[in-house]
């Protein structure tokens, strides 16, 4: 996997639901759920990465408070490095603030009845308990 992408991720939770979008029409795993993120720029780290991601996809800004998981996945379109980060929404920003685009706040039971890439799994085991 010398020539992976690193993507960084943003995980966000508030009141008790999660930031989910679709993959849109034309891009690698279309049609599948995804947390806010992206590839990161040559001199960003995947934490900064996230965040940065995260308000380009949703608007919304965020705070990243732990990693949740590093992964390596090799897909038919390429070798990826997942950076997952926990994340809450910014001081000041209301709590299940409006995002952009195709994202949306899902609660658990909802994100059990999602698919998500493969490459996901490990987080979303843990983030869904009996998964």
């Amino acid at each position: 996997m010398a020539d992976r992408k690193r993507i960084g991720i943003a995980v966000v939770e508030s009141a008790g639901q999660y930031l989910v979008g679709l993959r849109p029409e034309g891009v690698p795993l279309a049609g599948l759920s995804e947390f806010p993120g992206g590839k990161c720029e040559s001199d960003e780290t995947p934490r900064a990465c996230a965040v940065r991601e995260c308000r380009e996809e949703t608007g919304l800004m965020v705070v990243p408070s732990e990693q949740l998981a590093t992964v390596e996945y090799s897909y038919p379109h390429g070798d990826v490095e997942l950076h997952f980060w926990r994340c809450g929404l910014a001081p000041g920003m209301p709590p299940q603030a409006r995002p952009t685009g195709t994202f949306r706040w899902v609660s658990i039971e909802e994100m059990k009845s999602l698919t998500f890439p493969e490459a996901n799994r490990s987080v979303l085991e843990h983030l869904i308990p009996q998964m």
